[in-house]
């Protein structure tokens, strides 16, 4: 046990955590708890499996090595609930306790998930996830709001993608909290924001990055569920990765796996486009050749039958409008294929207009440190070096 010392023995830190290691090793031989799963990772090579125990006011850090997670008859995941059996361990660098594991069983579903399963089942039975009710979403859309976090990768992935795809798009960006306290009216507070008439969006996309059950949860409350349900916009759920799934994305009119697949589901890409319209052009030309062949054909095979071959003024009436109906004809293709150059000089116009060459060429410029663009000051400290970029070349400069 610790000693007591005066004022003027102290004792070190090191010798005050070994103390208290004997103290909790002699204490607790082995416990059993009662607890819901958080955070739980495995990592690799090791095998070794670290994760959080809690129940609704304490959590406790767990280790569960490799061995014997071998022999569990399940696969733990965030939000299960179990019964744990374990030492109480004091990790003596940190000065933590923690919870050593030595067999863990599933005792059922977790709370949070237990509410997700009952929340679901509510919903379900109201309607809110039913098919029929789901919208396409505009072949072309041209105004897209995002509700996401401002900050991180989200946006800045949904950006990236959109301009490679669909650059004439804009976007529109309705920050929101998507994690923690108040974030839940934080959502709601966007949803609304973006479906107002002077916004005008063809479609509305919830998203945020991945993160554990508890991380996502904001996404499986019922206020931002009929939030969603009530959006005039087509909405789409981009919440978490692939395998994560929340209540937001059964409501909402189609999910997408990330954040960036919402964008490649929305946006057509462009080559793809040239490439339909440069399709259309030739199939146009087909068609009316073949079918100017096949009146040709036609009027050659009446020209030669016994009943024309006698009424020559007859025939030559033929003849006549057989002339105009070419003359028409050409004079249609010749028109359509206009049009069709026109739509293409229009197009390679404006995708030209928006290139970051000819935006430089107007007289902007942007801003390099670190390799990177930066379109914020405070991302700007004191005396940094950057580089000015402008149509002409390069400037160093200094903050």
């Amino acid at each position: 046990m610790v000693k007591e010392k005066t004022m003027t023995e102290p004792i070190t830190v090191s010798e005050l955590t070994q103390e208290l290691k004997a103290l909790v090793d002699s204490e607790f031989k082995f416990v059993y708890l009662i607890a819901e799963i958080s955070g739980f990772k495995r990592h690799s090579p090791s095998g070794h499996c670290y994760f959080t125990l809690k129940d609704e006011t304490s959590q406790i850090n767990a280790t569960l090595w490799s061995f014997r997670f071998n022999y569990l008859n399940f696969k733990p995941q965030d939000g299960d609930k179990v019964l744990i059996k374990g030492k109480v361990t004091l990790y003596e660098p940190r000065g933590t306790y923690q919870l050593d594991v030595t067999d863990m069983q599933k005792t059922g579903l977790g709370e949070l998930q237990a509410a997700f399963e009952k929340l679901k089942d509510k919903l379900a039975e109201e309607g809110l996830f039913d098919a029929e009710r789901k919208r396409d979403l505009p072949e072309f859309p041209e105004r897209v709001g995002i509700v996401t976090s401002e900050t991180g990768a989200v946006i800045e992935d949904f950006k990236n993608v959109t301009r490679k795809r669909f650059p004439i798009a804009k976007i529109f960006l309705f920050p929101a909290q998507v994690q923690g306290a108040g974030s839940i009216e934080s959502v709601c507070r966007a949803i609304r924001q973006a479906n107002k008439p002077e916004y005008n969006l063809d479609v509305l996309v919830v998203a945020r990055g991945g993160g554990s059950l508890e991380d996502l949860w904001t996404f499986n409350e019922e206020k931002v569920a009929r939030e969603v349900f009530n959006s005039r916009v087509p909405l789409v759920s981009a919440v978490g990765h692939e395998v994560d799934f929340t209540i937001c994305d059964f409501v909402a009119d189609l999910r997408a796996p990330t954040p960036s697949a919402a964008a490649e589901i929305i946006f057509r890409d462009k080559n793809e486009l040239l490439e339909r319209i440069n399709q259309i052009d030739y199939y146009i030309k087909i068609y009316v050749k073949d079918t100017v062949e096949s009146l040709k054909d036609s009027l050659e095979n009446i020209k030669k039958s016994y009943f024309f071959n006698k009424p020559v003024d007859m025939m030559n009436e033929y003849k006549m409008r057989t002339d105009e109906i070419q003359k028409d004809l050409e004079k249609l293709i010749k028109e359509k294929l206009l049009r069709v150059k026109e739509s293409l000089l229009h197009r390679e116009k404006l995708l030209k207009s928006i290139s970051p060459e000819q935006t430089l060429k107007r007289g902007f410029t942007y801003v390099i440190k670190d390799g990177k663009i930066i379109s914020r000051k405070v991302k700007v400290g004191k005396d940094e070096k950057m580089i000015v970029r402008f149509f002409d070349g390069d400037v160093e400069v200094s903050s």
